[in-house]
Parts: structure tokens; C-alpha cells; sequence
């Protein structure tokens, strides 16, 4: 291993220090297409390290590998990338001999292929022509889009000199974009893996087998009793748990208050052993301990979910009146889009770290924040009737200067006799001069007009004191309201005291009381017995409570001198971001952090997991997950063999390091739990009391020909392969959807809500019977029947009342592909809360040496296996799946005529 590593250093190390996107531009056509670019790099990754240095620089290769075949697929799939036409192109000053760069201005490109939506981290591939083949690209002229300017300019770098464009002159040659693919990820991951300034306790813990974690601590030897810890054991205890879960919680408690060892603990969470819920009480927890905490999670839609359940516990254990408040300890940083936080109303923004901002700096806007809006509120009321006489001076000006100016619009388009008709009707305009006549007819107009304008302005309608304070009040009171509940909503809870919180729910009160008042009946005027009452509202009452608030935070100062970004994730308790995100949490920005959770963490290349165990301070982490199932994705096959998906989490499992089970399930019946349960877990997984028996199971199972758990043999399904070489099973397609259309029946006639997931480990599978289904039932409104169909890899993490599995393999050898993967096994047979059944071929399965042999061999010990052609609606179904795919192959040949039986 040592020669290897050296050689490989001296491979690496001369260009080791420059950019991810510079070695991508180093890159050719042919090097990007060449699979064997870096095999002589590319080792098995070892369990353990000699040193830090040596951890970094074994995930260099193959991360590099990775992104080529990234690339590589990219170029695979040409024809359908994202294009856009480039307008013009601009060099910026600050270019150097190794990095150029432009500011380039796009077209909206909804006419070329989908829309391109420019964002940092942008790969993109620029050519003279639309390409639809690899060699349009060649020369190759890779640009990086480091800033996005909305949706038509950006700023890119290149190594190489981008060829001048302006579209807007008829001279000038087209050029065009390819999106190819996002590096932010991946760039994350090599600055992690090259910053040599970074924090390297907590990865030394993780190099080999930890000696000191079977020592005996005693930095805490009452357990949780330190500062708050009363209230804290009062929550933990009330929220509902099994004592493996509390345990666990309690354990994690213990380890980051130790400080004579560097800790990784491991909580291990089979399906169903409610780790979400673990991890969010453990989070609610190190919240009130004010314990400074940074959360990753591989994936934007896993962190959502994590922080979802920690703010749903908050709220619950938070007073209705103000159940916001506290909530500026915590920060989500990531990407909104991602995310999926588009909603103006999303409850993910009261903790969104890029909305904080921008309502913080509405705060505390120099010359129009809270400050002033409270002072102009109070000045308001404190002289109404003196703001209230200028109003009406001021309207009277206005409707006067708008009867002006009516007025003289009129006399501007005033239409008096011509002189011809004036010659003709001489009698009737006496014996004067036409000039004459016409001033006097102007003069006589200007009267009458001055005479009608003063007769409107002896009458207009001045609105009465009441319909003043009504107009002028509620609209500034409803942004003073709004601002206070931002107040406490955003500022952590060390620069907002709970006082202060209380006299702003009384300020609000107040507030609404003065509206409710002159909503009532807004039409008084001074003097009378309301305005008499409005008076003893506003001094008794509203200013009082509005002379309560504080005009100004000790943020104040600290944003003059502080980026706000900075601010908000220094001071809070609690940051959120997925596990490349913590690239971006530097000293400067987070201060020292206390603990690193980490969930969903086996799903977690290890590589990705360095930029967070690198972490200012950080000496503790607790990560949860489960080695059996799914891991990280992987698109080298190369880097796969070598390890490269393998998260950190499996690793120490493998070293012996100890992982504390989550041993109680609440989602599946115990009929769908006992196979997986013994496979993969040793038995040592109890079913709560919740899934023993439901009214599901009461009202559907009974009497219906399956059971919770079912093995349905499809024995004559022939397996096809299509586009993308993923094989399919129409067989198996037509008994699904007639079972789909059963369950669909059975919902809506016993008004039954219900949801379906058909699951697959084959994308052509999964892409045919989506075809079958059509949109019959993702149309619905009532929302009573919800049906999922997606690939294992798609449904990890995810779970459904019934889920159908379609095996699709069939074959008389038993080859059964990627089936063979436990993991994806474990996966797919543990997502069904009330109803499993498989869909397969038995004589394949069961030759296939694999778990579902196994699977095959309980089903029929159970009883529970059934075939389809002993069903009458389930071999129709077969039948006509078959004969509709023939027809679809052969076009025109209709072979419907004297329908055959294919059994």
C-alpha cells in the first residue's frame, strides 16, 4: 500500500493544489471519453489510514474518475441537453495566464430544448452550432459559471480565450451553451479534501479503530444533570419514546459534554424505528442546551424532512401566542429550489437562512427600519388631531388643484362658433366685432366654469376624523405588527429577551384593538363621544404598550461591522445543510461548533463527510443511519469496486466500532416485518403494538384472496430489454395495474384512504407500467387514493399503505442482475406499512441463489404464495398486457382477432 501511495503522490501531488474546474479544463474530448484515464490511480479504498494527509488524498483519484463519468454521460446524452444561444460576450479585468474571465449575456433559450436556468456551479460546454454529436464539440471550450445574474447573464472563467460574440450585429458568428452538469458538489468535496488548514481532530478519531471509545467516561457522571438539564430530561421524557430510543439520546448528551476523548457515535436505525423522530428530539434537545450544533444530511430533500420534524416538535412545546420565538437559533443554509421552498408561506422560511437575511436587513435599514417605522407609529398617534387637520388643508389643496385643472382642460377645449358661423347668425350675437365675441364668450365660460368648481368644493367630501385614523392606521399598524413577529422570530433569543417578546404580543394586541375599534365604525368626527373614545384607546392603551418596545437591538451595532450571513450563523444554535454545504461553514462564518449530527449517514460517500468532520472545533459526532440499506450513488463502475460509495458510517461499523440499535418498529405489519427482521437484522428488531393488528387490516384483508404479505408468481412473464438496456416484464405489468385497479375500487367504495407504491429495481420496468397507468389516477382530486411509482434506489427513505414489487427477471438460470444486492432488497421489502406483495418468477428467483430464493422458500412456508393464473382477472390482465405490447411491436398486425390464451 505504501508504494502505491507513494507512487501515487508523486503522480499527484505537482498540480494536487490546483482547482477541481482546472483539472476538469486540462481535460480533453478524448480524455473525457477515455474510461481508462485514471484506472492505474484507482485502488480499493482500505478500512484504515496511516495519517490525515493520507485519508485526503486516497478519495482524489477516484473523485476525479467520478466526475469524468459524470461528464462522460453528460456527453452520452447530448442530444437532450439544455442549449442556449449566446448574445454577447465581455472580458472582465482580474483575468490571470491561467483562469480568463467573461461576462456573457444568454438568450432565454425556451425555443432550444427546456429552458436554461444559469447557477453557480454551472459546467457548460460552448460551440458554433446546436450540437447533436460529441465531435460538434470539438475543440473542446469548457467555461464555469461562478455568478448568476438572473436568468440572461452570467460570469464564467475558462482557461481557454472565448471567441467575441454580438449577436446584435449582423458580422458577428453564433455561439451556443451546453449545460453539462453542476459542480458545486464535487468541488465542495475536493476543497475539503485539499484544505490543509482545516481542523483534523475529529478525522483522526475516524482513521482506524478507536482504542479510547470502549474507555469508560466519567466527564459526566450524572448523566444529564448540568445547567437546564431538568427541563431537558422533562422533554426528552414526554416525547413519546422506547427506551432505545432515549437511550440513544441520552448516550449523545453524554458524548459531547466529554473532553477527554474525540467521539463518533453510531446510532443504528433499521426501518421503521422512527430515527427521524430519534434525531429531532436529540436536535429539540441540544436546542435548549445551547449546544452549538451543525446538522448534515446527504441530500437537500433529507435535510428538509430532518429540520420539518425538528420545528414541528418546537412548535409543540412552544406558547401559541408567540410560537415563533426561539426560532433565530436556528438556520437552514442551502439552495431554495432545491429545497423546494417556493411558497411565500412555507414554514421552512422563519428559519431559511437567505430569507433571514433579508428580513434582518429590513430590520435594520439604516433610515426606514423598525426604529423608525415605531417612532413614526407613536408620533402618529401622539398627534393625530394635529396630523389630521394638515390632512384635510392638504386634501382641500389637492381637490382644489385637481378642479383646476379640470377646469382649465375644459376652457382648453372649449368649442365656440367659427366665424363663418358667426357671419351667418350675426343677428343672434348682436353687432359685434368676431374677436370681440370671442373674449367675451371665453369670459362668460371662465365664470360659469369658476362658479361650478367653487360650488364642488363647497361640497366635497372631506373624509371624517375617524375614516382618517382608520385610512392612515391600519396599514402601517399591520407592517409595525409584522415586523415585531419577525423581530422574534429571527433574532436569536440572546438579543431578544422573552420580556421584550411579551410586551410585543401586547403591543400587537393593542394594535388590533385600535383597528377592531375603527373598523366598527370608523365614520365620527372630532368632538363627538367615539372620538372621545379613540383618544382614551390610543393614550391608555396602545401607546403605552407601543412606548414598552425597545427602539433598538445590540444587533444594530454588530451589522455595521459584521456581514449579516456571518451573524445569523455565528449566533445560531442550531445550522442546518446538507453534507457538502458544510464546505461553506468556515471559522469565519460559524464560530466554533460542539457536535456534528449526521442522518441518513450511510447514504453518505465518505469523501463528502470530510468537509463536515473538518468543522471549526468540532471534536464529537453522532451519525445515524443503517449499513444495510442503500448506499451513496455511484456512477463509476471503477470507483464502485473501489469502495468510493462506502460512507463513513459502514466503515466504522467494519473497524468494530460500537452502534447503538433503534430496536422497536412502528411501520410494518409483523407479517411484512418477520422476513426482513431475520435477514437482515438478527431478529433483534421488535414490532411496536401500533402494527399488530390495525382497522386497515380489519376492514380491507379480510376475506380478500391476499394477505399482508404475498408472493404472486408471473411464471410465463418474459423479460425484455429495451432503451437503456433496463429490462422490463410486461406480464408483470398487466397484473399490476388489474391489482392497482382493484385497490382503486376497494378506496373509493369504502371511501378508504390509501396509498400505493409500485417499486422496481429496473427503470424500464418502472417507466412501463408508469406507460400502463397513464395519469388515471394522479388526476384525481379527493386525493383519497395516492399511487407511487418509482426504482428502489427512488423509494429509500420513503413508505406507502401497499407496496407492490415487481421482480421482472425471468429466466430459466436464475440470473437475477442487480437484484442480487441485498441492500436493494432490504430496501424494497421494508417500505409497506399494512400490504407486501412481490410480483415475480419463481423458477428464477428461487435458482438465483439470492435472498428472494429465500423469499421464495417463506412464501410458501407461510402460505403465502399464490399464482396468477389461477386468478381469473389476473390472467385476463397478463394476457392483454401481452397481446397490447406484440401490437405496439408490430405496428399495424393486429393479432387481437380470436383472442389467444397464452397459458
Amino acid at each position: 500500500m505504501m508504494n502505491y501511495l507513494n507512487e501515487r503522490r508523486r503522480v499527484m501531488e505537482p498540480n494536487e493544489k490546483i482547482s477541481l474546474t482546472g483539472r476538469i479544463f486540462s481535460w480533453s474530448i478524448k480524455d473525457i471519453l477515455n474510461r481508462d484515464l485514471y484506472k492505474k490511480q484507482i485502488k480499493t479504498i482500505p478500512d484504515r489510514f496511516s495519517s490525515v494527509d493520507e485519508y485526503r488524498q486516497w478519495f482524489v483519484p477516484h473523485l476525479l474518475e467520478e466526475t469524468r463519468t459524470e461528464l462522460f454521460s453528460c456527453f452520452k446524452s447530448l442530444s437532450r441537453s439544455t442549449v442556449f444561444q449566446i448574445l454577447s460576450v465581455e472580458g472582465k479585468s482580474g483575468s490571470s495566464s491561467n483562469e480568463l474571465l467573461y461576462d456573457i449575456e444568454i438568450k432565454d433559450a425556451g425555443t432550444i430544448n427546456a429552458k436554461y436556468k444559469p447557477k453557480c456551479g454551472d459546467l457548460i460546454v460552448l460551440t458554433n452550432e446546436k450540437p447533436r454529436r460529441i465531435d460538434d464539440l470539438n475543440p473542446l471550450l469548457l467555461a464555469y459559471v461562478y455568478s448568476a445574474h438572473g436568468d440572461h447573464t452570467i460570469s464564467v472563467r475558462s482557461t481557454r480565450s472565448i471567441p467575441h460574440v454580438d449577436a446584435y450585429s449582423s458580422r458577428s458568428s453564433q455561439l451556443f451553451g451546453v449545460l453539462l452538469m453542476n459542480l458545486t458538489t464535487n468541488t465542495r468535496i475536493w476543497n475539503a479534501l485539499h484544505n490543509e488548514a482545516a481542523n483534523p481532530t475529529l478525522i483522526k478519531s475516524v482513521l482506524q479503530k478507536n482504542s479510547l471509545a470502549t474507555e469508560q467516561c466519567f466527564c459526566c457522571r450524572n448523566d444529564v444533570n448540568f445547567s437546564d438539564s431538568h427541563r431537558v430530561l422533562e422533554m426528552i421524557r414526554s416525547a413519546e419514546l422506547n427506551s432505545s430510543q432515549e437511550a440513544a439520546i441520552l448516550g449523545c448528551l453524554k458524548t459531547r459534554n466529554c473532553n477527554h476523548k474525540n467521539d463518533v457515535k453510531l446510532i443504528w436505525g433499521p426501518p421503521g424505528t422512527g430515527k427521524t423522530k430519534t434525531v429531532a428530539t436529540l436536535l429539540f434537545a441540544l436546542l435548549n442546551l445551547k449546544c452549538k450544533t451543525v446538522v448534515c444530511a446527504p441530500t437537500n430533500t433529507a435535510i428538509v424532512e430532518v429540520i420539518s420534524r425538528v420545528l414541528s416538535l418546537f412548535k409543540e412545546n412552544s406558547a401559541s401566542e408567540h410560537a415563533t420565538y426561539g426560532l433565530g437559533d436556528i438556520v437552514l443554509s442551502g439552495n431554495r429550489d432545491r429545497m423546494g421552498i417556493n411558497k411565500k408561506d412555507h414554514v421552512l422560511l422563519d428559519v431559511f437562512l437567505d430569507e433571514r437575511i433579508t428580513k434582518l436587513g429590513h430590520l435594520f435599514a439604516p433610515f426606514s427600519g423598525w426604529k423608525q417605522r415605531l417612532e413614526s407609529m407613536i408620533n402618529f398617534l401622539e398627534n393625530t388631531e394635529a396630523r389630521y387637520e394638515q390632512y384635510v388643508i392638504e386634501f382641500k389643496e389637492v381637490e382644489k388643484t385637481k378642479a383646476e385643472a379640470k377646469m382649465k382642460e375644459k376652457l382648453d377645449d372649449l368649442d365656440f362658433p367659427t366665424i363663418l358661423e358667426f357671419a351667418r347668425n350675426r343677428h343672434l350675437y348682436r353687432e359685434t366685432a368676431y374677436d370681440q365675441f370671442v373674449d367675451k364668450f371665453k369670459e362668460d365660460e371662465r365664470k360659469k366654469a369658476e362658479a361650478e368648481m367653487k360650488s364642488k368644493l363647497d361640497v366635497i367630501n372631506i373624509p371624517t376624523f375617524g375614516e382618517f385614523a382608520r385610512m392612515k392606521f391600519n396599514g402601517t399598524s399591520e407592517l409595525l405588527e409584522s415586523d415585531m413577529v419577525d423581530l422574534y422570530t429571527h433574532l436569536p433569543k440572546s438579543f431578544i429577551s422573552s420580556y421584550q417578546v411579551e410586551n410585543m404580543i401586547a403591543a400587537q394586541q393593542a394594535l388590533q384593538r385600535v383597528r377592531y375599534f375603527l373598523r366598527a365604525d370608523p365614520d365620527f368626527k372630532k368632538g363627538s363621544f367615539r372620538y372621545d373614545c379613540f383618544n382614551r384607546i390610543i393614550s391608555d392603551d396602545c401607546l403605552q404598550a407601543l412606548r414598552s418596545l425597545p427602539e433598538r437591538f445590540d444587533i444594530s451595532d454588530l451589522l455595521e461591522n459584521e456581514n449579516v450571513r456571518t451573524f445569523c450563523l455565528q449566533k445560531a444554535h442550531i445550522i442546518f445543510c446538507t453534507a457538502s454545504g458544510a464546505a461553506d461553514m468556515s471559522a469565519e462564518r460559524t464560530g466554533v461548533i460542539d457536535l456534528l449530527v449526521v442522518d441518513e449517514a450511510a447514504q453518505l460517500k465518505e469523501c463528502e463527510s470530510v468537509a463536515a468532520l473538518q468543522l471549526s472545533g468540532l471534536r464529537h459526532a453522532v451519525l445515524i443511519g443503517d449499513e444495510l440499506q442503500l448506499p451513496a450513488m455511484v456512477q463509476s463502475e471503477m470507483c464502485e469496486r473501489a469502495k468510493f460509495g462506502r460512507s463513513l458510517f459502514e466503515r466504522l461499523v467494519l473497524l468494530g466500532h460500537n452502534k447503538h440499535l433503534l430496536d422497536i418498529q412502528y411501520r410494518m405489519h409483523p407479517s411484512i416485518s418477520r422476513f426482513p427482521n431475520r435477514e437482515f437484522y438478527g431478529g433483534r428488531i421488535k414490532d411496536a403494538s401500533n402494527v399488530e393488528e390495525s382497522i386497515y387490516q380489519k376492514r380491507y384483508l379480510r376475506g380478500n384472496m391476499f394477505g399482508s404479505f404475498s408472493f404472486i408468481n408471473v411464471g410465463r412473464g418474459k423479460e425484455e430489454f429495451g432503451d437503456g438496456h433496463s429490462p422490463k416484464n410486461m406480464a408483470e405489468v398487466g397484473v399490476i395495474s388489474e391489482i392497482i385497479s382493484n385497490l382503486f375500487k376497494v378506496s373509493s367504495e369504502r371511501s378508504m384512504k390509501m396509498s400505493v407504491g409500485v417499486v422496481s429495481p429496473y427503470k424500464g420496468q418502472v417507466r412501463a407500467v408508469q406507460e400502463r397507468i397513464g395519469d388515471k389516477y394522479s388526476s384525481l382530486s379527493d386525493k383519497l387514493f395516492t399511487l407511487n411509482v418509482r426504482s428502489v434506489d427512488g423509494f429509500q427513505g420513503g413508505e406507502e399503505d401497499v407496496i407492490i414489487i415487481s421482480t421482472v427477471r425471468s429466466n430459466s438460470n436464475g440470473k437475477v442482475g442487480f437484484l442480487n444486492n441485498r441492500q436493494r432488497a432490504n430496501v424494497a421489502l421494508t417500505r409497506a406499512k399494512h400490504c407486501l406483495w412481490v410480483i415475480g418468477n419463481e423458477t428464477t428467483l428461487a435458482l438465483s441463489g439470492s435472498i428472494w430464493a429465500k423469499l421464495m422458500t417463506e412464501s410458501r412456508t407461510r402460505g403465502c404464495f399464490y399464482d396468477a393464473k389461477d386468478e381469473s382477472n389476473l390472467r385476463d390482465a397478463m394476457n392483454d398486457a401481452l397481446v397490447e405490447d406484440v401490437s405496439s411491436i408490430f405496428g399495424s398486425l393486429s393479432i387481437r382477432n380470436g383472442r389467444r390464451n397464452v397459458w
